[in-house]
């Protein structure tokens, strides 16, 4: 078949992708279609799983997958029959979910109310309209699909930042708080609810402070979470393991220990990457040494029209910069494999905080936000993370900019990714992302999770899997103190810390 025609990249055009409104989307013969109630109808790329259930006056509608840690066997139709029993009413109903992982959007009818929201980190990604401003409500995936519906022009403040040095600048652009780039259409970012009667967007969480706990508390609660998800996966999906040099990567990886032999191992090597690089020499040394087979993906600027054209259709300024990735993978794969990646966990590092270099006692301004993330003084962008800052409003003693990393540089940015990422594998699954798992990491002291020792992080890898320790973690960065010097070097021993931890369940920091 020819790799450029239409027929090669058949049912990848808006792949995973839903569209919420008042009637059915036309001239998609191929997807599913399901009414929420009288007012909403729901139309489903064919490839994107889609479950619904109803008691009464009652329903609860699942597009995606979800996972319960604490039971990995359930599958979806179980989880969600679940849910529907305990809906009294939609006001406390979210807190139900948090203990779940996957990649999903729920939307939950009362009889009352109809709410719409989505997974811990929003990689199911929701952009709505604002009825105000458009006359009707709709949701979709991606904001070109109701734009396009609604024949909504772009906003003119969004013309001026996709034309700003800050935006061309940035290879990893990414768009500022609940911004798109058409007038009148937002994206609902994670820790919100969508009411659908009334199109406004509100904020449910957090709605208490974090109880602190123990480095050995938070291993023991993350672990069992940790691979609960794992399992739950593994049982469903032909599962595709990413492994880099990385921290992230590596305790995902570390995780997979009892399922190793069902499971698929790869590395991307991307474009810039030298074949050196150790993204790409780490694992090839790691995994054939734990007896693992291991698959480089190259990447490579040799693409088809026919693919360039879908990828960057299916999610509007999609990135080019991950354009040759996804082609190779879909290439590698054909859309069989879910991938596992370690994303999400940067919410529990404080990464802004260290690098804006303020004391929890400073305010944050909207020019703070726009300073992380490269966006300079530019007004849309200034603007946006204004109208952040008024919405996020009680916050108990979570820190500011671990609140704006879990919305911005994940609910943002990278669920953006995951949605371009769609055109390439089937889905994608990550493990950090489930709520109760995040607050556990984000409740141990700073100085455990962050640089130079990350000791829970470190920990949790040799609670699963101590010989993935005894590899180099990201050897071509700055060297960190948290492991000793021959595992640093790559020397497989076990050491006397390492001893210690396995017997008094402590960290393996000596």
């Amino acid at each position: 078949m020819d790799n450029n025609s239409a027929a090669a990249y058949e049912g990848l055009s808006g792949r995973n992708q839903f569209v919420l409104g008042p009637f059915f989307l036309e001239g998609h013969p191929t997807w599913k279609r399901l009414k929420v109630n009288d007012s909403f109808c729901l139309s489903v790329h064919q490839d994107l799983p889609a479950y619904q259930t109803r008691e009464g006056n009652k329903s609860v509608t699942l597009l995606g997958f979800i996972l319960d840690p604490d039971n990995p066997g359930a599958d979806d139709p179980a989880v969600i029959d679940g849910l529907l029993r305990l809906l009294s009413g939609c006001g406390s109903f979210c807190e139900q979910t948090y203990r779940f992982g996957g990649r999903w959007v729920l939307i939950i009818d009362d009889g009352r109310d109809v709410r719409l929201f989505n997974d811990a980190a929003g990689m199911r990604q929701v952009f709505y309209s604002d009825p105000r401003q458009t006359g009707d409500l709709w949701c979709a995936s991606q904001p070109g699909m109701i734009a396009e519906i609604l024949d909504v022009p772009m906003d003119r403040g969004a013309v001026d930042f996709i034309d700003s040095y800050e935006f061309r600048n940035h290879r990893e652009y990414r768009w500022p708080a609940d911004s798109s780039p058409f007038r009148g259409i937002r994206h609902m970012l994670p820790n919100h609810f969508l009411d659908l009667k009334t199109g406004d967007c509100r904020r449910f969480w957090p709605e208490k402070p974090l109880r602190r706990v123990s480095l050995d508390e938070a291993v023991e609660r993350v672990s069992g979470d940790f691979l609960g998800l794992m399992r739950a996966a593994g049982q469903r999906f032909d599962l595709a393991v990413s492994v880099t040099a990385g921290l992230d990567s590596r305790m995902v990886f570390a995780s997979s220990l009892e399922m190793r032999d069902r499971l698929h191992y790869m590395t991307v090597r991307q474009i810039g990457m030298p074949d050196d690089h150790a993204d790409v020499t780490v694992p090839s040394r790691m995994l054939p040494a734990l007896g693992l087979e291991h698959e480089i993906v190259k990447s490579s600027f040799i693409m088809p029209e026919e693919f360039v054209r879908i990828f960057r259709k299916n999610v509007p300024f999609a990135h080019d910069v991950y354009l040759p990735d996804a082609y190779a993978i879909w290439r590698a794969y054909r859309g069989t494999k879910v991938a596992v990646t370690g994303g999400v966990s940067e919410i529990a590092r404080s990464d802004f905080r260290r690098k804006l270099k303020k004391s929890r006692h400073e305010q944050v301004t909207s020019l703070d936000l726009a300073k992380l993330q490269n966006m300079g003084r530019q007004p849309f962008a200034v603007d946006s993370f204004e109208r952040w800052l008024a919405d996020a409003g009680e916050i108990y003693n979570f820190d500011i900019l671990d609140l704006f990393e879990w919305e911005q540089g994940h609910g943002n940015w990278l669920a953006m990714c995951q949605l371009e990422f769609d055109t390439a594998w089937k889905d994608i699954f990550t493990p950090f992302n489930c709520r109760r798992l995040l607050v556990d990491m984000l409740s141990v002291d700073e100085m455990h999770r962050n640089p130079p020792k990350y000791e829970l992080f470190e920990s949790l890898i040799f609670r699963f899997w101590p010989e993935a320790l005894t590899f180099p973690i990201n050897p071509h960065r700055q060297k960190r103190a948290s492991i000793s010097s021959s595992l640093r070097s790559g020397i497989s021993v076990i050491t006397p810390g390492f001893i210690k931890y396995g017997l008094r369940k402590a960290n393996i920091i000596s």
